[in-house]
C-alpha cells in the first residue's frame, strides 16, 4: 500500500520541480502579450523573494510551465499562492470586473529526481509552441526561456533535435549554486509514483482508500501512470500492492478499451 504521507519529505530530496498553472475551465488567461508578461514578471518578484532560481519556463495561452529550482519545497507554496493571487485579481480587473477562480485548482508540481529527466523536462517545456503548432521552431516563440539557453546557436541552421544534441543546457544547470547530486535509484522511481499518484488524487479530488476500492477509478490511476507518466505495469502494480492476477485482469480491461 501507498504512504503518502512520505511524500513531503521525499520532495525536499529534489530540488528541481517541474511547476504547472492552467486556466480555469481550459481559459485562455494569458492569451495577450501584457498577461504573459505580468505573470512572468509576478514570478520573477516572487522567486527573488524566496531565493527560487528558474531553470526554464514557457508561457502558453491556457497554461504555464517552470522548471524551478528550490532549497525548501514549501518556499514554492508560498511563492505560487503569492503569484496566482494577485494575478488572478489583475486578471479580473482587466477583464472588465470579471468575478470568480481564473485558474483550476492549485498549481501542480513534480520533482525531477535525475538529470536525464531534468534534460528532458527542459526540452519538454520548450517543446511547447511547437507540438501545438504554434510555431515551427522553439526560438520563434517569444515566451519561453528557450533562446536564453541557445544564443550561440540562433545564426546556425539547425533541426531542433540538433540543437538540443549540441547544446545539452549544460552551462546553465552546472551554474546552478548547488551542490545537488541526482541519483538515479529504485527510490527516486518510487517517489515519482506516489507524487503521480499524488497527483492523481488531488486532479479527481478523491481518496487513496476510494480509488483502491473503486475498480474504474483504479483503472484510470493505472491508465493515468501509464500513458502520462511513462510507468510500467510491473512497478504500478508493486507500489500500488496489487496482486498479480488482479493487474492482469485489469490491464485487459484497459488493452480491451482503448
Amino acid at each position: 500500500m501507498i504512504n503518502i504521507s512520505r511524500e513531503a519529505r521525499k520532495i525536499n530530496k529534489a530540488p528541481f520541480l517541474h511547476a504547472i498553472v492552467q486556466g480555469i475551465n481550459k481559459e485562455n488567461i494569458f492569451k495577450e502579450e501584457r498577461y504573459k508578461n505580468q505573470y512572468l514578471k509576478l514570478l520573477k518578484e516572487e522567486c527573488e523573494k524566496y531565493n527560487i532560481k528558474i531553470v526554464a519556463y514557457c508561457i502558453m495561452d491556457n497554461h504555464a510551465h517552470f522548471l524551478l529550482y528550490v532549497t525548501q519545497f514549501e518556499d514554492l507554496s508560498k511563492a505560487m499562492h503569492g503569484v496566482n493571487t494577485v494575478y488572478a485579481k489583475y486578471y479580473n480587473y482587466m477583464n472588465d470586473g470579471r468575478k470568480g477562480y481564473v485558474f483550476r485548482d492549485r498549481y501542480v508540481s513534480e520533482p525531477i529526481d535525475s538529470k536525464k529527466y531534468l534534460i528532458n523536462c527542459i526540452k519538454y517545456i520548450h517543446m511547447n509552441p511547437v507540438k501545438a503548432g504554434i510555431v515551427k521552431h522553439c526560438r520563434e516563440y517569444k515566451f519561453s526561456s528557450y533562446n536564453l539557453y541557445n544564443k550561440k546557436l540562433l545564426n546556425k541552421e539547425l533541426s531542433e533535435d540538433e540543437i538540443f544534441s549540441k547544446s545539452d543546457y549544460k552551462d546553465i544547470i552546472e551554474n546552478i549554486n548547488t551542490v545537488y547530486v541526482f541519483k538515479d535509484t529504485e527510490e527516486n522511481l518510487e517517489s515519482k509514483i506516489k507524487q503521480s499518484i499524488s497527483e492523481f488524487i488531488e486532479k479527481e479530488q478523491i481518496n487513496l482508500f476510494k480509488v483502491l476500492s473503486n475498480r474504474d477509478i483504479l483503472i484510470k490511476l493505472i491508465r493515468f501512470l501509464k500513458n502520462v507518466k511513462k510507468i510500467k505495469y510491473v512497478q504500478i502494480r508493486e507500489n500500488l500492492g496489487i496482486t498479480r492476477g488482479t493487474m492482469e485482469a485489469l490491464t485487459k480491461i484497459i488493452r480491451e478499451n482503448k
